[in-house]
């Protein structure tokens, strides 16, 4: 009976693991998207056999727990066909008791095979701006040609990065404009227009040249933004040392 103790909190952490609702990882929601991806079609696939593994359990546990109580409400009927009103009593309890695993089945059935994503998690809890720049990386990485995609990826990166140095900026400057504006119209803009124009008149170059533009200068705004937060940060260190240190 010892030995086998922990083969039985083994089981019971597996059942337990199995029955627990697992989110499809969906890896950095700000990576382009690969529809042929191996990687993330095996995870995909271990998620999902690891829910059918839950739902499996679940369907063998709730006919076990069925039987048993079948089984109890035959020999309780017999009872009640006796004449025994403590065996009716039980076998109402029996009954309610039936339709709760049944209830409760379906609900954890339910909740296994619904679990959330967390690119909607993300999506939701990112501020606006950035928002609209994941929408635009979903639109547009699928429609791009191969070419213009680490272009298109960078500009999207430097972008969200440049968004999130300005966040906390109250006043607006130039480089708070300028990444507002660029998440806002100017690369939603610039795909619009090359995914409009006629095959003939696409060019890739000249895309790939508008988006390293946008790349630089967020990039640059970023980097200057967190230069400026290590120098607030020196300038209070120095307020600090002047107040706090006592003078000789």
């Amino acid at each position: 009976m010892t030995r086998s103790r922990p083969h039985l909190r083994g089981g019971a952490r597996l059942a337990r693991q199995l029955l627990t609702p697992t989110p499809d990882p969906a890896g950095d929601p700000w990576q382009l998207q690969r529809p042929g991806d191996p990687r993330r079609a095996l995870t995909h696939g271990r998620t999902q056999a690891r829910r059918l593994a839950g739902v499996g359990l679940l369907a063998v546990l709730t006919l076990v727990a069925l039987s048993f109580l079948g089984t109890l409400t035959v020999l309780l009927g017999i009872g009640v066909a006796s004449g025994s009103d403590v065996a009716g009593w039980l076998l109402g309890v029996t009954l309610l008791l039936s339709l709760i695993v049944i209830a409760w089945s379906v609900r954890r059935a339910r909740r296994l095979l619904r679990a959330p994503t967390p690119h909607t998690v993300t999506l939701e809890a990112a501020p606006p701006d950035e928002q609209d720049l994941l929408r635009t990386l979903r639109q547009h990485e699928r429609a791009l040609p191969p070419t213009t995609l680490p272009a298109f990826l960078g500009a999207v990166t430097a972008t969200r990065d440049a968004l999130r140095a300005t966040a906390h900026t109250t006043t607006l400057t130039r480089d708070v404009f300028d990444a507002r504006q660029a998440a806002r119209e100017d690369l939603p803009r610039i795909l619009h227009a090359y995914q409009e124009a006629a095959p003939q008149g696409r060019d890739d170059r000249e895309l790939t040249r508008q988006l390293r533009l946008i790349e630089d200068r967020m990039a640059r705004i970023a980097r200057e933004q967190a230069q400026a937060q290590r120098r607030d940060q020196q300038a209070d260190t120095t307020y600090l040392r002047d107040k706090y240190t006592p003078q000789d």
